[in-house]
């Protein structure tokens, strides 16, 4: 098994997203219905569809940026029906191949930096023929294969003649591709259910016919990959699927694998350098990166990214363009509504100031290996390979004066020091945090206010000012703003030193038009009550720095997955409304909602992992359907639920109860008769919860009393969700009406202190604090049916930051994690929870690995950060309920010496598992800070500690760097007494831990020096 231990040289392959100014944008592109790609690339053009058009095609040269109009691109008037397919030709860059279901295929040259094309040749390939899919051929000149209903066509558009022709596949051919050695054509047809395999010069019958998927796909995809062939269709539950096969070994695929259940197709592209398959989900926004290899697993994933767009098509760029100075492997351009974004893949290395000739191997050259007659009469000739080594001579080749202008020798980046110097800005600004607080928007803390404001105020009422801003009065400022913050999706310039950089104002985007900003009611408060905004100190969690890029320490969190499980789980309620997250869990138990009329939530003991019981599932009966339900956050035995004719039942709940179906509850809230929509417990005042009811309106409750205490009405429609802030003393809720509202309840009737439109649909919707309560998150939907987050900021209300996660029909469930800042998002029906941390400044959403389960959830529940096993580096633990079972998932951050407590990832929690005030004060106006609580154990030595006891002084550093030499050695500062005895304990600590003469690196396997690199 030592193989295993040969890592990939490309197993780190990071894709790495451009800024805004690089990408081209305000493209007439559209909402496209085509079966192909949608966009193609060869060394000089790019062509892609164009909106509103289906027979014209938009060109601009590779390399192109910024703004581009329909004014501003070459069309390609091809057919006057939609074109079905096109392409470049394999060996000449110049040369664009179009078909369509009306008319003959047509060959289109390409001249010079307008790309004006011009007709060069038309080939008719029969009457009636309706032309599906087209594919050129791999080595030699001139061949292109096209598919039809039930035919496919070997054209040479040289002589203007059809050369062969094979058949014997069922339906049209949705897909069609050549082995890497030209003799074998792959086509996929039945609706993407059968793959077809032909040796063209040898008979017009497939010499395989492979049935490979079970679902019926609009799209479906047949990929040669060396001496694979790979196939992405659907399986009968409309989920993607990858199906791998071994050439010559046709009897069943060696490798099948699952993705998300969508309507759109995986888009396979491969490169033959280095064996890495991009897939791309269509009308989503995911992008897969994964790695052939010779040995179980065939197929290794490398990485998973969200991009910051929806996909509508993607292709591959030549090989002689990438830029080999740069560790750039691949280009990876991304067709959306408005642009294409060219997406470097980067493998990181120490240093780029040598070519790295293991990453880039020999290439396809832009020279055919034979003519078309040549290969018809049998020859296999090889296209000649080229070096992409800038000092190598045939790195400059190309195929015609106007190809590839950034070849390998002229992508080389030619920087001296001097350029360097002057690329870099002079000073190092403050971080965003304190551009993002915008004098035009009014300040919701009371502590901002001004001397001269407290005094006019009248005394022993609040004065509140009302600060009304639209579109008009903010768009210059508001603008002004994103520009110096961040525009949407643009990646922060970070220095291999982790520094901010205040980029310079000729850097701006003239030509960007503003966006369309969303009014804002911002209240402005005196201090007279004395209620305070933000209680929490901003927390300083460090970060790492990647080549060049800041990335999260929890980056390579592992799940530990089924370590207990509630097996044999059923009736689980699938059914439940959109506010509620389906499942909650205290510190002794776990409550899952399931089916029928009477409201029956199933409690099963988290200690107590087994396989349930056959018959009739035990569990509380709430005789009324459930609308939400949440545990005590005090109390693990106590238990809220709320129902739909307006009651919340509060379950009291012990280890030692019967048959639980014969309970009553200990306590029932009626709320007049109005279906509860959804509640939250507050997070730091006992026995207090906020309840949204269908009325509109938003009530604060108490448990122990019964009563309910004050009524907020600020939505003009129903409530969707609601979130308070970590210190208890804001509340936001967001509703059907859009709109985003913060409430200080403690204020009274004129809680409600700012509002925004923030949703695009009324949906569904979920919203928190996050960043010490800086920051507001909220997760919504698109029209399109797109899952994002958007980043506010939580004093102004701000728009910072959005970030499409994918696509689906459901909504997705936010947890945030204060003392990590991980966001985790996970979606009912769905097998993937996403995870990010969160940060205030640029990138703000920061991606960690993401967990694929094996079979699709219902919801998930999480445990408060005292349940974890920090010793074994846990920094989250959580339930994930399925229709069968219930399995728990134990989120940890690998790391070697697990002996110590690592401090640099548990710093002191936020404490949330016991109140800080009762109900009453809290009502009274009590501003008590949250406390927090060190979760290292008893007698264990923190990692913090050791560094700052190993480490020497600055001061003696610097006072021993700048001694002359001409003092005598003996008159040099000596250590103290103090920094002996920590250095001494230091050594003594680490000498205990390994043995004489032995490292514990010497057991282990090596690889070749060439093959480190940096690990992300």
């Amino acid at each position: 098994m030592a193989w295993r231990f040969q890592a990939s040289k490309f197993k780190n392959t990071t894709p790495r997203l451009p800024k805004k100014e690089d990408t081209i944008f305000d493209l007439p592109i559209g909402n496209l219905s085509c079966s192909n790609n949608g966009i193609q690339a060869s060394a000089t053009y790019l062509a892609f569809h164009v909106e509103g058009e289906g027979g014209k095609l938009g060109v601009v040269p590779v390399g192109t940026k910024g703004r581009k109009l329909r004014k501003d691109i070459s069309l390609v008037c091809a057919h006057g029906d939609q074109v079905d397919d096109f392409c470049f030709m394999t060996f000449d860059d110049d040369l664009l191949v179009t078909c369509s279901r009306d008319d003959n295929i047509k060959v289109w040259h390409l001249s010079d930096e307008t790309a004006t094309p011009s007709l060069s040749c038309e080939v008719c390939v029969g009457h009636g023929v309706l032309l599906d899919a087209m594919k050129p051929h791999t080595t030699a000149s001139n061949l292109i294969a096209a598919s039809s209903l039930g035919n496919a066509f070997i054209v040479d558009i040289e002589h203007k003649s059809v050369v062969a022709k094979v058949d014997g596949f069922t339906d049209k051919g949705y897909s069609l591709d050549w082995s890497e050695d030209g003799k074998l054509l792959a086509i996929s047809a039945d609706k993407g259910r059968q793959v077809c395999v032909y040796d063209v010069r040898s008979g017009t019958s497939p010499l395989q016919k492979l049935n490979v998927h079970q679902g019926l796909g609009r799209e479906s995809r047949v990929l040669f990959c060396g001496d694979r062939l790979l196939s992405s269709g659907f399986t009968s539950k409309r989920t993607q699927e990858l199906n791998v096969l071994d050439v010559g070994k046709w009897d069943k695929p060696i490798h099948t694998q699952e993705y998300v259940s969508t309507t759109g197709i995986l888009m396979p592209l491969y490169d033959p350098d280095t064996k890495l398959v991009f897939l791309v989900g269509k009308g989503t926004n995911k992008l897969f990166i994964a790695e052939f290899q010779s040995k179980v697993p065939y197929l290794s994933p490398v990485y998973e990214m969200s991009m910051a767009e929806q996909n509508l098509g993607a292709c591959l760029g030549s090989k002689r363009c990438v830029t080999v100075m740069d560790g750039e492997i691949d280009t990876l351009y991304q067709l959306t509504r408005h642009s294409i974004v060219p997406v470097s893949c980067i493998v990181p290395r120490r240093s780029y100031r040598d070519f790295h000739a293991d990453l880039f191997p020999a290439t396809r050259g832009p020279n055919a290996g034979c003519t078309s007659d040549e290969w018809l009469a049998g020859t296999d000739a090889l296209p000649t390979k080229i070096s992409l080594d800038p000092g190598a001579a045939n790195s400059k080749s190309s195929s015609s004066p106007s190809s590839c202008t950034a070849t390998a020798a002229n992508c080389l980046p030619r920087t001296t020091e001097k350029d360097v110097s002057a690329t870099v800005p002079k000073s190092i600004i403050d971080p965003v945090s304190s551009q993002r607080t915008s004098d035009v928007l009014g300040r919701m803390d009371s502590e901002k206010i001004s001397n001269s404001e407290r005094t006019d105020s009248h005394q022993g009422k609040p004065e509140v000012r009302e600060l009304v801003y639209t579109v008009d009065d903010i768009s210059e400022k508001e603008n002004e703003v994103r520009n110096k913050v961040a525009s949407h999706h643009k990646q922060a310039d970070v220095l291999p030193e982790c520094q901010k950089l205040d980029l310079s104002s000729s850097e701006e985007l003239s030509s960007v038009s503003p966006d369309t900003v969303a009014p804002i009611r911002v209240r402005q408060l005196n201090k007279g009550d004395g209620v305070i905004g933000r209680s929490l100190s901003a927390r300083v969690r460090p970060k790492s720095c990647v080549v060049g890029q800041v990335a999260s320490k929890f980056r390579h969190v592992e799940l530990k997955a089924n370590t207990a499980v509630f097996t044999n789980l059923r009736n689980v309620n699938t059914q439940l409304p959109l506010e509620t997250n389906g499942a909650c869990t205290s510190g002794k138990f776990i409550a899952v909602p399931l089916k029928g009329p009477a409201g029956i939530v199933g409690i099963y003991e988290v200690d107590k992992p087994e396989k349930l019981p056959d018959g009739v599932m035990d569990g509380i009966f709430n005789k009324a359907l459930v609308t939400d339900l949440h545990w005590n956050p005090f109390n693990d035995e106590q238990l809220a639920v709320s129902t739909d004719v307006g009651s919340i039942n509060f379950w009291r709940l012990t280890t030692t109860d019967g048959p639980r179906n014969e309970m009553q509850p200990e306590k029932v809230l009626n709320m007049g008769g109005n279906k509860v929509l959804c509640f939250q417990w507050h997070p730091m005042a006992s026995d207090l919860l906020a309840v949204a009811l269908p009325d509109n309106s938003i009530e604060i409750c108490e448990s122990k009393t019964l009563t309910r205490r004050t009524k907020i009405i600020s939505h003009s429609a129903a409530v969707i969700a609601l979130a308070w802030s970590s210190d208890g003393r804001r509340l936001i809720s967001i509703g059907k009406d859009l709109m985003l509202n913060v409430h200080q309840p403690q204020l009274g009737n004129e809680c409600l202190i700012a509002q925004k439109k923030v949703l695009e649909r009324g949906h569904s919707g979920r919203l928190l604090y996050a960043c010490d309560d800086r920051l507001i998150v909220t997760v919504g939907m698109t029209r399109s049916s797109s899952r994002q987050v958007q980043l506010f900021d939580a004093s102004s209300l701000q728009e910072i930051y959005t970030q499409q996660i994918d696509s689906g029909t459901q909504p997705l469930v936010p947890y945030y994690d204060y003392d990590s800042s991980v966001l985790f998002l996970s979606g009912k029906g769905s097998r993937i929870i996403n995870m990010y941390e969160v940060c205030y400044d640029p990138p703000y959403l920061l991606p960690l690995t993401p967990y694929v389960a094996p079979g699709i959830g219902q919801a998930i529940a999480f445990h408060n950060k005292k349940m974890c096993d920090v010793m074994a580096v846990e920094f989250q633990r959580a339930w994930r309920i399925t229709e069968k079972a219930i399995e728990q998932l134990i989120f940890r951050v690998p790391r070697v010496k697990k002996d110590m407590f690592q401090s640099d990832l548990f710093p002191d929690a936020l404490v949330t598992w016991r109140p800080v005030m009762t109900a009453d004060e809290w009502l009274a106006g009590s501003t008590k800070a949250p406390h927090f609580e060190s979760l290292k154990p008893d007698g264990v030595t923190a990692l913090g500690d050791i560094l700052k006891s190993s480490s020497v002084p600055s001061t003696v550093l610097s006072s021993a760097a700048f001694i002359p030499k001409s003092i005598p050695a003996d008159s040099e500062p000596k250590p103290t007494a103090k920094l002996e005895a920590s250095l001494k304990k230091a050594e003594d600590i680490w000498s205990s831990k390994i043995e004489e003469r032995t490292l514990e690196q010497d057991d282990m396997e090596g690889v070749s020096e060439e093959e480190w690199t940096e690990a992300l």
